[in-house]
């Protein structure tokens, strides 16, 4: 019975791990401004950096606070407006014929 427990926490794992990584998108912030990254969650903080309108892969901390999500973009640390991100969409794969090699 332990050893099922340990192997489905290991199977289980990775599928936290992935789910933790989705990344966010820059959304609904017209083409020549940008989306402010500040030191807390307010309107009054610090500007720490800024994101490019068409801005990808912000990794959110999980860290919240009312309507702000901590990110990470580039090499800035801060609070973004929940209103201008959005998570990512993975690529769609695409089915292909597989040669011998790449079939075992």
């Amino acid at each position: 019975m332990k050893r099922l427990l340990i192997a489905a926490v290991l199977i289980c794992a990775p599928l936290s791990i992935a789910q933790a990584q989705q990344t966010l998108r820059v959304i609904d912030t017209a083409p020549n401004d940008v989306l402010n990254v500040r030191e807390n969650p307010t309107t009054d903080s610090r500007i720490v950096g800024v994101i490019p309108p068409d801005g990808r892969g912000l990794v959110p901390s999980g860290e919240r606070n009312g309507n702000w999500v901590f990110v990470r973009y580039r090499k800035v640390e801060g609070w973004v407006s929940k209103r201008f991100v959005y998570p990512e969409v993975p690529p769609v794969r695409r089915g292909r014929s597989l040669d011998a090699d790449e079939a075992e």
